[in-house]
């Protein structure tokens, strides 16, 4: 077990944690740091999983804000209630910048934490929930939530190692986790991702934004025009100015999903709900998606009509 302490710096390097890890000997990685920079955090969290080692947290010791993001980089992560702490990131524009450019860049960042948390094969919803907490109203999130949202994977009564060997509380309850899951077939990590892209879109402007940034590839057959991801974006962002309160949910047996050579396509039927301060349209619509399935999975195709 080896336990990264400190704050993450914005130019650290990785080289001392890899020379622990080799010299250790170490499979399990325990935190115990307030946060920091968040790309090297994520930077720390990727060379986790790339080396195929765990974490675990107790919450006698400290992993918050950005130090969440490493966590995630577990291949089985298990966390006790309350040991883990989030809240909105806060990206600083650098100086001089313009407003366009400032809020450009931490959308940009926004959507750089959301590919990473995809990545790491946990819900996006995470970041939407901690975008709700200011950096002094930091929320420790449950046994239950933790499982809800993929952050742990392995149950409450089955830690990775034994956790003697950092301060435990003792005799600790243990609380139902799901167990590892087998590796997920492409189908149903494509339908998860389509899914999840229309039914919370609506949730919040930012972050849907930003999740759609990461989720559309750099070029997109987009309803049959080739189109660059910033002109998708420009066309989202001017419907949800036009909406700014929208619902949708999929309907299940609608959905249909094929998958050959690392791509999925994903089709079926949504029902809207879309508001305004001044009206309000509903209706149904048909999707359809396509998808590079592959680290990080990629919108490469999208096309939909109303249904009359």
């Amino acid at each position: 077990m080896l336990v990264v302490s400190g704050e993450f710096d914005a130019n650290q390097s990785l080289n001392e944690f890899n020379r622990a890890v080799v010299s250790s000997g170490a499979r399990v990685i325990v935190f115990n740091s307030p946060g920091g920079n968040v790309g090297s955090a994520i930077r720390l969290g990727r060379m986790i999983r790339a080396a195929g080692l765990d974490t675990l947290q107790v919450h006698q010791l400290q992993c918050a804000s950005a130090c969440s993001l490493a966590f995630l980089g577990g291949i089985h992560r298990f966390a006790e209630p309350r040991s883990i702490g989030i809240h909105r990131a806060f990206l600083k524009p650098a100086d001089g910048m313009s407003t366009q450019e400032a809020e450009a860049r931490v959308q940009f960042g926004t959507a750089a934490i959301i590919s990473y948390v995809i990545e790491m094969g946990v819900d996006p919803k995470l970041i939407e929930l901690a975008s709700t907490y200011g950096k002094r109203d930091l929320r420790y999130l449950s046994a239950g939530e933790m499982a809800e949202l993929r952050v742990t994977n392995v149950a409450a009564n089955q830690p990775p190692t034994d956790t003697s060997q950092v301060p435990t509380v003792p005799n600790p309850v243990p609380e139902s986790a799901p167990a590892p899951e087998a590796r997920q077939e492409p189908e149903s990590i494509a339908v998860a991702f389509v899914r999840d892209l229309i039914e919370h879109h609506g949730d919040n402007d930012d972050f849907a934004i930003a999740q759609a940034q990461a989720s559309y590839a750099p070029k997109v057959d987009y309803y049959g025009k080739p189109t660059s991801l910033r002109s998708i974006i420009q066309n989202k962002r001017n419907y949800y100015k036009q909406w700014p309160d929208r619902v949708s949910n999929v309907r299940d047996e609608s959905i249909a999903v094929t998958c050959a050579n690392d791509r999925c396509m994903v089709s079926g039927v949504y029902d809207w709900v879309v508001r305004s301060p001044s009206k309000q349209e509903k209706g149904s619509a048909n999707f359809s998606y396509t998808i590079s399935i592959g680290p990080y999975p990629k919108i490469i195709a999208e096309t939909g009509t109303i249904q009359r």
